[in-house]
């Protein structure tokens, strides 16, 4: 998915501006034969920055290995809109460095400097902090490594490659470097008000009795340890900061004894650090998270697996460098959605950032584990990138051998462009597969297409061997527009022939029984590719010629999908969405027609972020181990520095029989006993007929209220016991709906219900003929007349709904 561009700013050329679009470019960046290309500024990147106003600078490092020419080149700074244009002429020797800076160039706390190409819209480098200023910061090692505080300016100069600092007390100890921050908050509640809390990840105890701590604006002073000053070896310690914490953003810096070794800071928005903390997901080595609640003195594990409150600044994620876009809100889940079948509690499984690009920050968009090496994953970028990660523990990293330690660009057949690539999935054929939406070099231009790679290749930069254009297939779904440009191709998937012929897949094309025959040329299986814009599966054959046919379009229960994935061992095919659906899942198979339909959804786990992960990859079942595997997502929103999310999910997930379920042997039925209840009694509920291991919902009308959940077992029954009618239901005639829960406007199968008043004192009574007290009839809020009309039309109604779901079964069998 397409990334924020930033914010429209006026970019200054001297005293010229030329306005184009939103963008205000510079005007030297107009002359196209005098500016230096956006591919040879590539290398150009921010090493130092100061924010003290004597004046605020920015330093430039060339990482190229030939000399640059950065004129024209733009910094731009957010909470000003200030910029500042590289002066023409201005050419940067390899490893050499240039000081960008004038008196109307000011930075301010909690800003983020952006570093553009001549063209004024291609971002090379950037970098945000939280609500304080930078004295000075640089990177180091200069222009790759993390930005860290500099004990002293180093302008015009590389910085000081002080990658390994050791406390001058003791040179030889290094114990400190197992400490890490974990949480902080700035809630001024008892006993953790304004405080932070320290992991020690090694096997030594660690003193911290002479450190320093500041905030974001205060001088390195001793630190205020209620708790004692000792950081036991694997666990924690709670210190409370020396400085008040500021709701509105504010940072914990932590120091050696001298004040300037600093062992890790951290920063955040207003209001992330309250109510709750500011934790780590998971321990020490994840990304930052606003959690809801805090784990003070232990693990953050429980509180990650809990309520995560969006970031109010999603680019201050803990001061992370290669942060650029943060999560961009959520929709709702997708009704009817069960419990994911696995672990809740997800953790990052990359280091920080390792996806960083010359034409992208920290992002992935696609994923696909390689069938035939469970061991080795595809990542995809959607900025012309595509990573080999291999496992390393618990994280997964890129390869380094045969040229894949930094990934390799692609390009389209022509040798050139910028493929837009979503998504990615391994052919039977060993290729790679990645689908664009389009060409980023043209980025208003809608290209649907799949591009195929041999990963063999050697060198930087991957050729395609076969591209297929679907653009003008796909016009029913996608126009001409450049909102569409931004809406296509996000994932692919390839399905067996044999799983197809097997469970009587229906050929759309022919309105018959699909045939590989028919498609020479094609391969042993089907690609499924994601259309963004419908939330649409479209299964094509794709020749080796490089033509096509679609032989398919299918729903997948949601109304935008991100990634797709067929698994093999549960002979079904994943649908993903991202945030725009509350990371919901869809799972579908073929079913008694020949369609393929959704047979379960799925929510997000409650710990893994509702962030924008567009990626889905599954591991095969040979990797099981105590009835899990593992599943990995991928974020496309930047968070905190990290892209890559693991978490597992049950080797069986009792989906029952593989392909089309048998239809029932009669319709459905529900029924409720008793069918009379008071208000806030108990009922028991029995539903049969149904599709084995499909899930079903009961549903109490007229005002819905959702009674219960459950998954028919293999007889086609169900049984929902000790069901509770809220006490607020009104008392009269009601009707009891049952539905799959992956389609829930859909009632199979009704039946009458009606509640009584749950009154807990004596019947109101009046004198009869003979003198002798009458109970009178309990009516509600209703009359007598009213509520017996209104039964009677509910009971009618029901009646019907059942009667046309009934004929529409016949008529899909051939009974009508």
């Amino acid at each position: 998915m397409l990334k924020r561009l930033p914010r429209p700013l006026a970019f200054v050329a001297g005293s010229a501006l030329v306005l184009t679009g939103l963008f205000a470019v510079p005007a030297a960046a107009q002359a196209a034969d005098d500016a230096p290309s956006d591919t040879a500024v590539a290398g150009l990147k921010i090493n130092e920055i100061e924010t003290d106003g004597k004046p605020d600078w920015a330093e430039l490092i060339n990482t190229g290995t030939q000399p640059l020419d950065a004129s024209g080149s733009v910094l731009t700074g957010r909470e000003n809109g200030v910029s500042l244009t590289i002066p023409s002429g201005t050419v940067i020797a390899p490893g050499d460095v240039y000081v960008a800076e004038n008196d109307s160039f000011k930075l301010k706390k909690g800003d983020k400097l952006s570093l553009f190409a001549p063209d004024g819209t291609t971002l090379l480098d950037s970098y945000e902090w939280g609500d304080f200023h930078l004295d000075t910061w640089g990177r180091v090692p200069n222009g790759t490594g993390d930005f860290v505080e500099q004990a002293t300016p180093s302008k015009g100069e590389p910085n000081p490659e002080t990658t390994d600092p050791t406390d001058p007390t003791d040179p030889t100890d290094d114990s400190w470097k197992a400490i890490k921050l974990n949480e902080v908050t700035s809630a001024n509640d008892d006993p953790t008000h304004d405080g932070y809390e320290l992991v020690n990840t090694g096997d030594t105890d660690v003193d911290v009795a002479s450190w320093k701590q500041t905030d974001s604006t205060s001088n390195p002073a001793p630190v205020e340890a209620p708790n004692g000053t000792v950081v036991p070896a694997h666990g924690y310690l709670v210190l409370l900061s020396n400085q008040g914490l500021s709701s509105s953003g504010d940072s914990v810096k932590l120091y050696l004894a001298d004040g300037s070794t600093i062992v890790d800071s951290v920063g955040w928005g207003e209001n992330d650090a309250q109510p709750g903390s500011w934790s780590r997901c998971g321990d020490a080595t994840g990304a930052w998270a606003h959690t809801a609640v805090s784990s003070w003195g232990a693990s953050n594990a429980e509180a990650c697996a809990g309520t995560i409150i969006p970031p109010s600044d999603p680019g201050n994620g803990g001061e992370v460098p290669c942060q650029t876009e943060g999560a961009s809100g959520s929709g709702p889940a997708i009704a009817g959605g069960i419990a994911w079948p696995g672990s809740q509690d997800w953790t990052v499984a990359d280091n920080e950032c390792q996806f960083v690009t010359p034409l992208s920050g920290q992002d992935v968009s696609g994923l696909d584990i390689d069938p035939a090496h469970p061991d080795v994953m595809w990542a995809v970028k959607n900025k012309s990138h595509v990573y080999r990660l291999v496992k390393s523990g618990d994280l997964w990293v890129p390869d380094t051998a045969n040229g894949w330690s930094a990934g390799k660009d692609i390009v389209f057949p022509d040798g050139g462009g910028q493929p837009d690539s979503e998504g990615i999935t391994v052919g039977p054929d060993g290729f790679l597969y990645i689908t664009t939406e389009r060409d980023n070099a043209a980025s208003g231009v809608p290209l649907e297409s799949v591009l195929r790679y041999d990963p063999s290749q050697s060198g930087a930069t991957l050729q395609p061997t076969t591209q297929w254009v679907l653009t003008a297939d796909l016009a029913d779904a996608i126009d001409p527009v450049k909102a569409d440009s931004n809406l296509g191709f996000e994932g692919i998937t390839w399905v067996p022939d044999s799983y197809l012929t097997e469970n009587a897949f229906v050929d759309q094309r022919t309105d018959a029984a699909y045939d590989p025959a028919h498609y020479p040329g094609h391969g042993t299986g089907l690609y499924f590719t994601a259309l963004e814009k419908n939330g649409h599966l479209y299964a094509y054959a794709l020749n080796a010629d490089g033509s096509f046919h679609r032989v398919a379009t299918i729903a997948t229960g949601l109304p935008m999908i991100q990634d797709t994935q067929w698994d093999p061992d549960a002979q079904r095919v994943w649908a993903v969405a991202d945030n725009t659906s509350a990371g919901s899942t869809t799972l579908l198979k073929i079913d008694a027609e020949g369609s393929f339909v959704v047979d379960r959804v799925y929510d997000r786990p409650t710990g893994l972020p509702d962030y924008n992960l567009e990626g889905f990859a599954i591991a095969p079942s040979s990797t099981c181990v105590d009835g899990v595997k593992k599943v990995i997502r991928s974020d496309d929103g930047n968070n905190g520095g990290h892209s890559l999310w693991s978490g597992t999910i049950s080797c069986d997930l009792a989906l029952g029989p593989q392909g089309p379920n048998p239809p029932a042997e009669s319709d459905p039925t529900v029924t409720a006993t008793p069918s009379t209840v008071k208000a806030g009694g108990t009922t028991t509920i029995k539903a049969e007929g149904l599709a084995a291991g499909t899930q079903y919902t009961v549903v109490l009308h007229s005002d819905p209220v959702t009674l219960g959940s459950a998954v028919a077992d293999g007889d086609g029954k169900l049984t929902l016991k000790d069901v509770v009618i809220p006490a607020a239901t009104a008392v009269g005639a009601h009707t009891i709906t049952l539905a799959a829960s992956a389609d829930p406007g859909t009632v199979l199968a009704s039946a009458a219900f009606t509640v009584t008043a749950a009154s807990t004192t004596p019947p109101a009574t009046t004198p009869s003929g003979d003198g002798k007290p009458v109970a009178l009839a309990s009516t509600g809020a209703e009359p007598l007349p009213w509520v017996a009309l209104s039964s009677l039309l509910l009971l009618l109604g029901a009646g019907l709904v059942l009667t046309r779901v009934r004929a529409r079964v016949r008529a899909g069998r051939g009974d009508a």
